[in-house]
């Protein structure tokens, strides 16, 4: 329910309503379905959306479709195409979390320290609440929101847009306990922050400058400034060394 909240968030859009379509097997309990609907009634809340409909059918394997109609004022919808060189590049909230938090419960580690990296996997929110404000202060020129990842879905916004990108990877915002669980595994932070799939944070360009020393917070959501926009490409600054952004995040139809 938030992947469709987000995807309209991204559009400059507010939800309203959903559709709920449930392909459920033989073994599936009365008590499940209700829990299922109770979360997704519950993220469709936050986002002031309902769930006003749907269908339910038999399935040889647990189906579950989401539909969402949502809305956005006339002549503001923002698209992925609008980037152009010499504009900024922000991203709300922070990175890395979703990835770390999967390899956590998969790991069967159980931490406190750790809490913000379980909840960015399990309990994902959509910045729908900002939308408005992110456009009044930054007149958006194109925004996605991250699903696959900041270097996947970077690159489908500077292929929509003809451009290319360089971020500044000491500049990007990492989740809480995302450098301790790094440290602990051998691995940067930074992988986790370019490589993390359903982060739902919104990605966007524009024109405005803001000091990239500078954390701005919307709703207590900050924005910051994570790169800019270049002719050609997609580049990754780190002390000062730019290199060659290399790999991508998730991809549906990759083979194992």
């Amino acid at each position: 329910m938030m992947a469709n909240i987000s995807d309209i968030a991204a559009m400059g859009g507010m939800p309203l309503f959903a559709l709920v379509s449930l392909g459920l097997t033989r073994n599936v309990s009365e008590e499940y379905v209700m829990e299922l609907y109770r979360g997704m009634c519950a993220a469709a809340f936050d986002a002031r959306a309902q769930v006003v409909g749907g269908d339910i059918s038999r399935s040889e394997t647990l189906v579950v479709s989401i539909a969402m109609y949502g809305e956005v004022e006339e002549g503001k919808t923002i698209y992925r195409n609008g980037a152009q060189a010499g504009e900024y590049l922000y991203v709300t909230g922070t990175l890395g979390g979703s990835l770390a938090g999967l390899e956590l419960l998969q790991r069967g580690i159980v931490d406190p320290q750790y809490s913000a990296l379980y909840n960015k996997h399990k309990r994902p929110t959509a910045r729908h609440a900002i939308v408005s404000d992110i456009i009044a202060q930054f007149s958006p020129t194109s925004m996605i929101d991250i699903s696959d990842g900041l270097i996947s879905d970077l690159r489908h916004l500077c292929e929509e847009s003809h451009v290319g990108v360089c971020i500044f990877g000491d500049d990007i915002p990492f989740c809480d306990g995302l450098y301790e669980y790094a440290k602990r595994c051998g691995k940067e932070p930074l992988e986790y922050a370019l490589k993390s799939g359903e982060e739902y944070e919104l990605l966007f360009t524009s024109k405005k400058w803001l000091a990239d020393t500078i954390h701005l917070y919307i709703n207590d959501v900050s924005i910051k400034l994570i790169g800019e926009i270049r002719k050609t490409g997609m580049l990754v600054r780190v002390n000062g060394v730019e290199t060659k952004l290399e790999g991508f995040g998730y991809d549906h139809f990759a083979q194992e």
